[in-house]
This record gives structure tokens, sequence and C-alpha cells, in this order.
């Protein structure tokens, strides 16, 4: 049980409680006599069921306190109408008291100041009508006073309690949207860092082959070596401005022209810029891929390009085969690449899959990664169309 449900059930056992001894004082002194000496005037027939009424109405004081307070304090007013006496003993007060002490507790503003006023006029009808309550005799005004003191202590106490608890509730929630925003910032932060994980990996990779290829050329064919260098320029300058934009988010200027997030019509630009560079990447986009969720394009594109990536960085020389299509409720799409010369050592899955995983689950789907038979790797990613 989560804090909160447990406060709830201790504080509706509270209730329940107060209820049952209150009932049982009840049952006493209009029924058995056995500890209580309050005096009720009148039939049990209605009294009874009356004061029920007011005794019951606790059970939900705290959410309906202006209301609960009416209820308790009525019998004590139409009591002494109907009777022309008062309700004699303490044990009679204590209801009217809980009820009074959650008006203040539990009330605020306009609420509070009706629920005082209505209040007051029934404890005034019922002061009015009970021959107890002689003001010409002085230990009786010292009574009516000190009563009168307690009404207003606890109602008094009420307020000095709700007010305390409301401030509490008021920092206990500023805290939580504060942990909220700092959690929504570190998430966009770990989000731009992945898009800048995928930029500069996949566009410096790039850039390193084109610059092997050119160097290779450099000497026995110069006139080849143009092609590399103006990939080496395309590739450096879409890296600055993906870059530009994604820190420019991060500064928050809002006068910076933010260019559009690539999306899944654009995988086949990195398949070319792939082969231009050599490599051999067949691309196959469906063409009824359609408009997609918000958001899916652009992971679309992430998972193609960290997994061209890995191809180039794993399996250099390596043939691969990217297809992006559409099944009736999701999006596949499939990176695969043959054996290859690796690049770099090969220590474990790295940064660029779990990026990969990240991104599908973020998107609701699956991400599957695993050799093939031939000694190749496939990249297999499924993207619901409609949210699990």
């Amino acid at each position: 049980m989560t804090a909160g449900v447990v406060q709830r059930l201790g504080s509706v056992l509270l209730d329940a409680a107060l209820v049952l001894v209150f009932v049982a004082l009840l049952v006493d002194r209009q029924f058995l006599g056995l500890g209580t000496v309050t005096d009720i005037a009148g039939d049990p027939a209605w009294t009874f069921p009356l004061f029920l009424a007011g005794d019951l109405a606790l059970l939900w004081r705290r959410r309906f306190p202006v209301a609960v307070a009416v209820v308790a304090f009525v019998p004590y007013a139409l009591h002494a109408v109907v009777t022309g006496a008062g309700v004699e003993g303490a044990f009679a007060l204590l209801p009217g008291l809980v009820a009074l002490y959650s008006l203040g507790a539990y009330a605020v503003g306009r609420q509070m100041a009706v629920g005082v006023v209505v209040v007051g006029a029934l404890e005034a009808v019922h002061d009015t009508h009970d021959p107890g309550i002689r003001l010409s005799n002085e230990v009786e005004v010292w009574s009516y006073l000190f009563w009168t003191a307690v009404l207003v202590g606890v109602l008094v106490v009420g307020v000095l309690v709700g007010t305390r608890r409301r401030a509490e509730e008021s920092r206990r929630r500023a805290a939580e949207a504060e942990a909220q925003r700092v959690e929504a910032v570190a998430s966009e932060r770990a989000k731009i860092a992945r898009e800048l994980h995928d930029v500069v990996t996949h566009n410096v990779n790039v850039v390193v082959m084109q610059a092997m290829a050119a160097n290779g050329v450099l000497d026995s064919d110069p006139a080849r070596v143009r092609a590399p260098l103006e990939a080496i320029e395309t590739s450096g300058r879409e890296a600055l401005a993906e870059m530009r934009r994604m820190l420019g988010v991060l500064r928050q200027e809002d006068d910076l022209l933010l260019a559009p997030q690539p999306d899944a019509a654009e995988v086949g630009r990195l398949a070319d810029s792939l082969n231009s560079a050599g490599h051999r990447v067949e691309c196959r986009v469906a063409d009824d891929l359609g408009p997609l969720p918000d958001g899916m394009g652009l992971v679309v594109f992430r998972i193609v390009q960290e997994a061209l990536t890995n191809t180039v960085k794993h399996a250099r020389g390596a043939a691969a085969r990217v297809e992006v299509r559409r099944t009736p409720d999701a999006v596949e799409v499939e990176v695969v690449n043959g054996p290859g010369v690796p690049e770099t050592e090969r220590s474990g899955a790295g940064h660029g899959l779990v990026g990969m995983s990240e991104r599908a689950a973020l998107s609701g789907g699956t991400l599957a990664c695993r050799p093939t038979e031939d000694g190749g790797f496939r990249v297999f990613a499924r993207l619901p169309l409609e949210p699990a």
C-alpha cells in the first residue's frame, strides 16, 4: 500500500471508531442507563433516531464538513424546541464538538463562514429554549461562558490544524512538481544526448570512410578524390546543422530557426550517403508507409541511422539491406548486413544498440538484434501504430 492509501484507511477507521463510541453512548443513555448520566427528555422513539442521525453524519465529516456540522447541531436545537428542555450531560455534546472541529479543519473560506453562521444560529435556538440556561444566575452565566468558550476553542483548534495541514500539502505538491520538472529536464537532456550520439557517430563514421577512400586513390587517381571530399563536406555540414539545432534547443533561443526533424522518408538519404562512400546499401521504403504518429518517423530514421553506423564500424566492406514496411498495425524496420572487416574491436553491445532499444521502447515497440548464420548482423524493430 502507498502512504496515501494507508493514511486514508486510517482516517476511515478513526471516524468509524468515533461513531461507534458515540452510538454506544447514545444507546446507553436512551435505553440502558449503565454508565452515563446524560438526560435526554422526550420519547426515545423519536429522540433516538434524531440524535443517531447526528452521530452517523460524522462518517462524512472530512468530505462534507459544513453539512455534517449542521446535521450534528440540528438535534440539539430541534430537541430543545420540541421538549422545552436541553440535553443534560457533557457526553451529549461530544458529537457536536467533533463536528465543529471538522468544520474548522476541513472547510475553507465562504464555506466555513456559512457553516459557522448556521451552527451559531442553531446553538442560539437551543439556548433560548433551554430552561437550564439562566443568565440571571451568576453560576449559570459562568457555566454558559465556559461552554461557549469550549465551542469557540474547538473551532479555533480545527482552523489551526486545517491551516497547517493545507500548508504542508501545498509544500508537498510544490516539491512533487519540482521533482517532476527536474525529471522531465533530465529526460529531455538524455533524449538530446541520444540524438547527438546518433548524429555524430553516423556522420563522423561516414567522414572517416570517405577520407580513407580519398587517401586510397590520392596517388594513383587524384581526379577521383573530389567525390569523397564532397561527401565529407556534405556529411560535415549535416552534422553541424543538426548539432546546432539541438544545442539551440538546450539554449532555448526563441529566435533560432529550427530545422525539421528527419523522418522515415529520409531513410533513403542515409543509404545514398553510404553508397557514395563506397558501401553497398540497398534500401527499400514502402510506398504505402503513409503518415505516421508523432515522433515515430524520427524513431525509424534514427534506428536505421544507428544500424548503418554499426555496419560501417563493425563490418567494413559488407553489403547492407534496409527495409521499412508497414503492416496493418505496425511499422517494421529491418537492417541486415553481411560479414565484413571490423573497423574497431567489438566489446559488447555498446551504447548504439541500447539507444535503439530505448527508442523502440519509448514508442511502445520492440527491437531484436542478433548475428546471422553467414556471420553478419540483423536489426529488427517493430513499432506499433497504436499505443499498447
